[in-house]
């Protein structure tokens, strides 16, 4: 692996219950080391600490205990909007009133950039993601992969150090998801960008990552490759996570993720 470049270090977060009487541990003593331009992806059910870690990194959530690194400075206390990390969210969160190429601008125009570096800035990052020719259209005009692809843009036009995404492929159907599984990674590979991805989908964590963190119930299962992850897995909860995933996986798996992962 490459020499850390995020760096999460005993990260915790305790919550109260909803009768304020109890503390429920959703990340218990998370560590971990991500090198430049990794693609790492957190892969477990509902309710085990993988997004409340990604918001903690992108500066939604405080960690009651615990240091984040990036780029060997704690940004523990800097907010969301100064973090050098942008968050691809599950709805997207565009704005219905804009067009694609003022929702791709937003972010430039609220750091006050000169009108000629946004102008360039976009129309880069649109063709990189296949929608140069359609920067005046509404977005409530968009298929739901297009709408992705502006999102994806969007953060990606800042040129964070970290780009952070929450299952956003959840609210697509099955076909469009693989289509757009691939071109994310295409994107982050040409881009360089370091990436933490959060999701449940076996295969899809399984096809994007250079490497796997298995969680449940706030604590780390076990952290590997791919094929670590697939043929050696270390806890019977990582074997019988292997074990749901459909059938048809295996050999289409190892040929799609190599490829990918180039």
């Amino acid at each position: 692996m490459n020499q850390s470049f995020l760096k999460i270090k005993n990260l915790t977060k305790e919550f109260l219950s909803e009768y304020q009487a109890d503390k429920v541990i959703a990340v218990n003593n998370f560590s971990l080391d991500i090198g430049k331009g990794e693609f790492v992806t957190l892969l477990g059910p509902p309710g085990c600490g993988k997004t409340t870690t990604l918001r903690m990194i992108g500066g939604f959530e405080t960690p009651t205990s615990g240091e984040i690194y990036l780029d060997d400075m704690i940004i523990n206390d800097i907010p969301p909007n100064k973090r050098d990390t942008c968050m691809v969210f599950q709805s997207y969160a565009l704005f219905p009133h804009m067009n694609i190429f003022e929702n791709v601008a937003f972010g430039l125009e609220f750091r006050n950039l000169p009108r000629g570096e946004i102008k360039k800035r976009v129309e880069k990052i649109l063709e990189l993601v296949g929608l140069s020719d359609m920067g005046n259209r509404p977005v409530s005009q968009l298929s739901g992969g297009q709408q992705q692809r502006v999102a994806l843009a969007r953060a990606m036009v800042n040129e964070p150090k970290v780009l952070l995404f929450d299952e956003p492929l959840s609210n697509l159907d099955a076909k469009l998801r693989i289509r757009m599984r691939i071109f994310i990674r295409k994107i982050q590979q040409e881009a360089n960008i370091t990436s933490v991805y959060v999701t449940h989908d076996q295969e899809e964590a399984m096809t994007l990552s250079d490497r796997i963190v298995v969680m449940n119930h706030g604590d780390i299962e076990q952290v590997g490759t791919p094929e670590e992850i697939y043929a050696r897995p270390k806890s019977k909860f990582v074997a019988d996570l292997s074990a749901s995933r459909p059938t048809s996986l295996p050999a289409r798996w190892w040929r799609v993720s190599r490829e990918n992962r180039r």
